[in-house]
């Protein structure tokens, strides 16, 4: 037997699977948590609710309390649609890139932080922004909240027995290269990636180098708001760089690499 009682959520959905033979499951961000509903009946031709419940959308809908299943949307009402999403092949890729990790980094406890965050990445995507730029500046910003706030600022290396603690403040005419250490959480300054480029378990460290260019580029997603990193030019080159390192940050701490990054390249 079950038991009903109305409530409303304003949500993103982050992703929706088929169930049964006409209805989905809906995974609904929310300034408060995370939740999966059941939209019956949503993959009906005639189904009203189809074009309100469309991915990356926000909307607000009614659902009723069932005990022991899925709570059952009754109604739902879109907010933003973001139909540019779903027409552009590029930005589609983005933001299931944004949702999944999103859904990768946080289980059920969310909060209006990171609420916002997707909401306005996803925005900017609908409105034609470029992605690489914003999708760096928003690998920053969700591994902050998620506590995975990479050092940028200062060497994480280690030598003689000693944290390194170098402040690190690159600058394009410098000649040598700095390194990215993922099992310490951040970069490494020339002397310390040259120690373990040299060393003879380099072949099996989860160490990569790192250009000037780009960690100059990684604090500035780290450090600035979005609106002023996106009046710089971003150079293509430290843009391919930038797309691998952190590819190999985010698989390292997912202990997967995300399935969106197939869709991105």
């Amino acid at each position: 037997m079950t038991h009903s009682k109305l409530y409303t959520l304003e949500g993103i959905i982050l992703s929706r699977r088929d169930h049964g033979e006409a209805d989905r499951v809906i995974t609904l961000l929310t300034a408060t948590g995370r939740s999966s509903l059941l939209a019956k009946g949503i993959r009906k031709p005639q189904s009203r609710k189809a074009g309100h419940l469309e991915l990356f959308s926000r909307a607000t809908v009614l659902c009723s309390r069932v005990t022991g299943s899925w709570d059952i949307i009754s109604q739902a009402e879109a907010q933003a649609i973001r139909f540019q999403l779903h027409q552009d092949m590029t930005r589609g890729a983005a933001a299931r890139y944004v949702a999944e990790l999103a859904l990768r980094l946080f289980e059920e406890d969310t909060d209006e932080a990171l609420y916002t965050l997707v909401d306005n990445a996803l925005a900017w995507l609908e409105r034609g922004d470029a992605p690489d730029p914003l999708l760096r500046w928003y690998e920053q910003q969700i591994l902050t909240l998620a506590g995975f706030r990479p050092d940028w600022s200062a060497c994480v290396g280690e030598r003689d027995d000693r944290q390194c603690e170098r402040l690190l403040s690159p600058r394009p005419a410098d000649s040598q290269p700095y390194g990215i250490d993922v099992e310490r959480g951040g970069a490494l300054c020339p002397d310390c990636w040259g120690a373990i480029r040299n060393a003879p378990a380099y072949e099996v460290s989860p160490a990569r180098p790192l250009s000037p260019s780009a960690l100059s580029w990684l604090q500035a997603f780290q450090r600035r708001a979005y609106a002023e990193v996106v009046q710089f030019t971003f150079p293509e080159r430290t843009a391919n760089e930038l797309a691998r390192v952190m590819e190999h940050y985010i698989t390292y701490y997912l202990e997967r690499r995300p399935a969106t990054l197939k869709l991105l390249k």
